[in-house]
């Protein structure tokens, strides 16, 4: 059997597969989503399913963060990645350090205030710019605070302040995709080209890098189905 494993980013849930998820699973794939629980869906941690053949495939989808929040194991043991929008370190090692740090040091204020319902939705109508919101998502905008798990949002957030200096995520074999938005609000370009870097000089199998014009940090999921369908 062919299994999937999502990870969300930052502040959002598994409703952001939705689409691509129906149409593996349609395909008879096996799909479970890794939720961390922000909001009124419970924390989920999932794993692969024991499959003893070895030509089945084990792929994580991961957006954004996703790669630091998802277990360890899972990664190692996948075949196939795709990595959306995502990142190593978030931090740039340049000049631009001290204004990134200001920035997510309001964000984390917000967080532990009465304003983050407010800057949840910045940061989501941010992140679909130029595109509007998808609707699905318009419902955590009408959330309060107490509806919002703000341990684990806050305890994930400040992931984004960690330097990583050693790079090892992956198996050296796996097969790896990078979906990378030309039009990203949130993630910095030193960001995911440090990390395809970092990816070209770790892997024995280069990853694919596909650049997409007309989206931003969330990506509208037809034009994921078809990447994928494309690449596996």
């Amino acid at each position: 059997m062919n299994q999937i494993i999502s990870q969300h980013g930052w502040g959002l849930d598994q409703s952001m597969w939705n689409k691509v998820k129906e149409e593996f699973i349609r395909q008879n794939w096996i799909w479970q989503d890794n939720n961390r629980g922000y909001y009124s869906d419970p924390h989920v941690k999932v794993n692969w399913i024991k499959d003893d053949s070895e030509n089945n495939k084990k792929v994580v989808i991961c957006h954004s963060l996703g790669i630091h929040l998802i277990g360890k194991e899972i990664l190692r043991e996948a075949s196939h990645i795709v990595l959306i929008n995502s990142f190593y370190n978030f931090i740039p090692s340049n000049n631009e350090s001290k204004i990134t740090m200001r920035t997510l040091l309001r964000m984390e204020k917000k967080i532990n205030s009465g304003e983050v319902r407010f800057m949840l939705e910045e940061f989501i109508s941010r992140s679909f710019m130029p595109n509007q919101v998808d609707i699905k998502f318009k419902s955590i905008f009408n959330l309060k605070s107490k509806q919002i798990n703000l341990k684990n949002l806050l305890k994930d957030f400040q992931k984004l302040y960690l330097q990583k200096s050693t790079f090892s995520l992956f198996s050296k074999n796996t097969d790896i995709l990078v979906i990378k938005s030309k039009n990203d609000l949130i993630l910095k370009d030193y960001a995911s080209d440090e990390f395809v870097y970092l990816l070209n000089n770790s892997q024995i199998n280069k990853p694919k890098l596909v650049q997409i014009e007309g989206q931003g940090h969330l990506i509208d999921n037809s034009c994921i189905v078809k990447i994928l369908k494309d690449w596996l």
